[in-house]
Parts: structure tokens; C-alpha cells; sequence
């Protein structure tokens, strides 16, 4: 007898044994067929075929990745919706199985996607999280990788929000690092960084003595294309400062066969700084000709119309400012109808996907509470039978009590995730309407500095005005701030009938914590008129100086 339990548990211990080989095999396959899978080269058709193996195997982390890949793929191919879907769709697994290094790595994803849409402060937020991980994280050579990348990315976001000096301060920690390797192509990509920085600060000085540095290492360790960027940026800076010499001479040192540039419209405008007006309009004709994106030819017109300006030909100078204006519209609207569409449809997707999750965690309670039912039935009815039925079922109770906790846990972070996808709406719409505002704020103040004389030109600018007031009416987004805070504009209207719509309009967007710089963006004005408007509804509606009118608004 003995023998045979003997035998039968070697037999279970090896059945267990390989089945634990076996699916450890099943893992590291689908594991490294993800990590052969290019998001360049690679269809949507191979992740997903990825996606349905590992959940069918029930492996979490290899679907959290899958979801990470794909929205890197979604995002290099301009699929917005989709990249978010897959991001959030990422974040709640790692979430869910307390996948640390995947939540973080998310956190750099959507870092990522967020500066593509030019939300650069909700950007810096997520790089912000996933660097504190990081930099306390292992020290691997992995680790070490993310850190850099995540460093240079919070570098470039602080710069492109105009914060300088931070953006140096990152820039400068992470060249005095001993891991820095100068002579690579990310080092020289580091030193054209820093330069552009500078650029953009207006320290031309500075900015050409690093571009002049990442060129000189880029031409020593033999990388063209980089090397080519670098002279472009040159050319660039000196152009910015009229120096039309020193741009011609950066200009001809680029290698025209092997690198795609627009070439006539930067020589059209160096010959345009030089008064060589005939070549430059030539050039610039030329280059307005060729399969150019809309920015490009907008950017073409615009020069066109100062090289009409200098050779007295007014109308051919109005008519191509005329068409730079209309390519300027039409690329705002179109980009504010892209980014409002693919924020509605990737939020409308993550919703139903939350709506899902919701009805089997419903579900699998309605399952779990028949299931008590039915084992306290048959334990009343057994209880006679003997008390080690009844300890068993009692061990069965407890088991489902905590399978109940778990699962009212899980319905409660899905709870928490639509709240989030709520806010990230709200906030992608009022970024789409900034975007506007700001564009038309632009238009106007150019279209303000032409002859009012011009018949023309006053209709241009009405309609530039009608559209501004149009946008600060908010129509967009009054019903996304209904749902969020329910009744809050019937409440104010009640309590203080002397508020203007305009005031209660200022008291909703402090009210979603939005700053005096992005409530100015939206509604078109200064941020000292946003101030000056706040100040003087904290008198209207009484509140003591000891509270701010968002503390008051809270605790409505």
C-alpha cells in the first residue's frame, strides 16, 4: 500500500514538474516573439495574434506589454485614438497586478503621447512620475536606458514650456554623467539639444557654440544625416539673425544629394536677407511648386509676400499673404477638428471597454453571492451529517468572502479609471479650444497691422473677431462640465444672481483647476484681466480675504 501512494506521488510530482516547464516554455516563446515584433515593419495583425495566445494562457504581463507596443505602433502611425486606447488599456493591467516597471513604462508612453498632442504640461507630468521609479529603480542597464531617455525628455518638455533654465539643469547633470557617451549618436543628438534650447531662449551665442560642438563630433564620427540636421539648425540661427552670410555658408556645406530638405526655400530666404530679390522669388516659386505638407507652403507664402513687399508689387504681396492666411486657417481647423475627433473616439472606446469590465465584475459578484447560497443551504442541510463538512464549508465561505473583497476592489479602481478618463477628456477638449483661441489671437494681431483701408481686410477681421467670440462661448465643453459637477452653474445663478455669465464662466475654471495662464488662452485675454476678473468676484459674492475663490468653490 505504501508503495503505491509512493508511486502515485512521484507521478503527480512529476506531471506538476513538467507542466511547469511546459508553460514556462509557452512564456519566453510568446515573449520573444513580441520582442522580434518591429513597430515599423510589423502589421496590428501579429500583436494582436500575440494578445489572443497570452490571454488565452492568462499571462498579464506579456498582454500589459503587447498593449504597450501597440500604442507606440498606433502613435508612430498618427492613429491618436487608438495609441490612447491601448495605453490605458496597458496602465490597468500593470495596475491591476501591481506590474510596477509597466506602470512606469506606461507613464513615459503617455508622456510621449501627450507632447505629440502639444499638452506639454500633462507631458512633464507623467515623465515626472516615471523618472522618480526610475532613478530609484534597479540598477540595470535597462534602467540605466529609461533614466536617459526619460531625462532628456523632461529636459525638452521644460524647454519647449520656456522654463530654460530647468531644461539646462537636466541637460547639464546629464552630460557631467561618467555613462555619457559623447561620441554616439544620442550624445551629439544631445549637444543639437542643447543648442535649440538656447535658440529658443534667444542666446544665439551659445546656441551656435553647441551646435558647432554636436557638428564637429557628428562629422568625426562619420554621422551624415545628423550631421546635416546640426548644419540645418545652423543655418536656421544665423537666418533668425539676418546674418545672411554666415547662413549661406552653413547652407552649401549641407550634402543636397543624400538628404531630403526643402533647399530652394532656405536659399529663396537667404537671398531674400541679401536683397538678390528676383533669385529669391524664383527659388521660392519653385519650391511652392513641388509635393510640400500645408505648413511648409504656408510658411513659402509668407516669405513670397515680403519679397512682393520689397519689389513694390502690392497685389501679388497681398495675394500671397492672403493665401498664407487661408493655409494657416484651414491648418488650424483641421488640426482642432483631428485632435477633438480622435479624443472622442479613443475616450468613447476606453469607456466601453470600462462599461465591460463593469458588467463581469457585476457578473462574477451575482455568481459569487448564489454560490454562498447555495454552500450555506447544503450545510444546514448536512450539518448532522458531521462537523468536518461543516469546517469545510465554513473554510469555502471564508474563500469567497475574500474572492468578494477582491473583486469589489477591482469594481472600485474601474470606478476610479472612468473618473480619470472623464478628466482626460475634459482636459483634451479644453486643449483643443486653447489651440484655437490662440491661432486666431495670432491671425488677428497680423491681420491688425495691414491697411485698414483695405475693403478686404476689415472683413477678414470681423470674421476673425466673430469666430473668437464664438469660441469663448464655450458651447464645446459646458455640457462636460455639467456632468462633472452636476447643477454647479444653477447653484451659482441661485446664490449670487448678480454674476455675469462671463464671471461664471471664470468660476468653473477655477473650479477644474485650471491656471491664470491657461484660462487666459481659452478665453483670448491676458492673464492680469483673468486676475483682475477673479478679484473682483470674490467681492460680488462676499468671501473673506482669509479664503481663495477656489477654496470657496470647493465647499459648495
Amino acid at each position: 500500500m505504501k508503495k503505491r501512494i509512493c508511486c502515485l506521488l512521484v507521478l503527480w510530482s512529476i506531471g506538476l514538474m513538467s507542466q511547469i516547464v511546459s508553460e514556462s516554455k509557452s512564456y519566453k516563446e510568446i515573449d520573444s516573439l513580441l520582442s522580434q515584433l518591429d513597430i515599423y515593419n510589423s502589421s496590428s495583425t501579429d500583436f494582436y495574434m500575440l494578445l489572443d495566445r497570452s490571454r488565452g494562457e492568462g499571462y498579464e504581463e506579456i498582454r500589459g506589454k503587447i498593449y504597450l507596443k501597440l500604442s507606440v505602433y498606433y502613435r508612430k502611425k498618427k492613429m491618436i485614438d487608438s495609441a490612447f486606447y491601448n495605453i490605458n488599456k496597458a496602465m490597468f493591467i500593470c495596475r491591476e497586478n501591481d506590474f510596477k516597471p509597466g506602470l512606469h513604462y506606461s507613464y513615459l508612453s503617455l508622456g510621449n503621447l501627450y507632447g505629440e498632442l502639444q499638452n506639454y504640461e500633462k507631458s512633464l507630468e507623467y515623465f515626472l512620475k516615471a523618472y522618480d521609479f526610475y532613478k530609484k529603480g534597479k540598477d540595470t542597464e535597462r534602467f540605466k536606458n529609461v533614466l536617459q531617455v526619460l531625462t532628456i525628455n523632461i529636459a525638452s518638455t521644460y524647454s519647449l514650456l520656456g522654463d530654460y533654465e530647468k531644461a539646462r539643469t537636466y541637460y547639464y547633470n546629464h552630460i557631467n554623467d561618467p555613462l555619457f557617451d559623447k561620441k554616439s549618436r544620442y550624445g551629439i543628438q544631445l549637444y543639437q539639444n542643447i543648442g535649440t534650447n538656447y535658440k529658443r531662449e534667444g542666446d544665439y551665442d551659445n546656441a551656435v557654440l553647441w551646435l558647432k560642438k554636436g557638428l564637429e563630433s557628428a562629422i568625426k564620427n562619420n554621422y551624415s544625416t545628423i550631421k546635416n540636421d546640426i548644419l540645418l539648425d545652423l543655418c536656421k540661427t544665423f537666418l533668425i539673425q539676418n546674418k545672411n552670410k554666415e547662413a549661406k555658408y552653413f547652407y552649401d556645406r549641407i550634402d543636397t544629394e543624400t538628404y531630403n530638405w526643402d533647399k530652394d526655400y532656405y536659399l529663396g530666404v537667404i537671398y531674400l536677407g541679401m536683397n538678390r530679390l528676383k533669385v529669391a522669388e524664383s527659388l521660392l516659386r519653385q519650391n511652392v511648386k513641388g509635393k510640400q505638407s500645408a505648413l511648409k507652403r504656408m510658411n513659402t507664402f509668407l516669405k513670397l509676400s515680403e519679397v512682393y513687399s520689397k519689389r513694390q508689387m502690392w497685389e501679388k504681396a497681398f495675394n500671397s499673404k492672403e493665401r498664407y492666411y487661408r493655409i494657416k486657417d484651414s491648418i488650424g481647423i483641421e488640426r482642432n477638428k483631428s485632435v477633438i475627433k480622435n479624443n472622442e473616439l479613443g475616450f468613447k472606446l476606453i469607456e466601453e471597454e470600462m462599461s465591460n469590465k463593469q458588467l463581469e465584475t457585476d457578473n462574477k459578484l451575482l455568481q459569487s453571492k448564489n454560490r454562498i447560497q447555495f454552500y450555506v443551504l447544503i450545510g444546514v442541510v448536512i450539518f448532522s451529517f458531521g462537523g468536518v463538512f461543516c469546517f469545510f464549508l465554513l473554510i469555502k465561505n471564508l474563500r469567497i468572502n475574500k474572492k468578494l473583497k477582491e473583486l469589489k476592489k477591482v469594481e472600485r479602481e474601474l470606478l476610479e479609471d472612468k473618473v480619470q478618463l472623464r478628466e482626460n477628456e475634459l482636459n483634451m477638449t479644453l486643449i483643443a479650444i486653447s489651440n484655437r483661441q490662440k491661432m486666431l489671437s495670432e491671425i488677428k494681431k497680423e491681420v491688425n497691422q495691414l491697411s485698414n483701408k483695405d475693403s478686404q481686410v476689415k472683413k477678414l477681421r470681423n470674421k476673425i473677431n466673430t469666430l473668437i467670440i464664438n469660441g469663448n462661448n464655450l458651447t464645446a465643453i459646458s455640457d462636460r462640465i455639467e456632468s462633472r459637477y452636476p447643477g454647479m452653474v444653477t447653484k451659482l445663478r441661485d446664490m449670487y444672481p448678480n454674476l455675469s455669465d462671463t464671471e461664471i464662466k471664470y468660476c468653473l475654471f477655477v473650479k477644474l483647476n485650471l491656471s491664470t495662464k491657461e484660462t487666459a488662452n481659452i478665453l483670448g485675454v491676458t492673464p492680469d484681466t483673468v486676475k483682475t476678473s477673479r478679484s473682483r468676484i470674490k467681492k460680488k459674492m462676499n468671501i473673506p480675504e482669509s479664503l481663495t475663490l477656489g477654496m470657496y468653490l470647493e465647499q459648495l
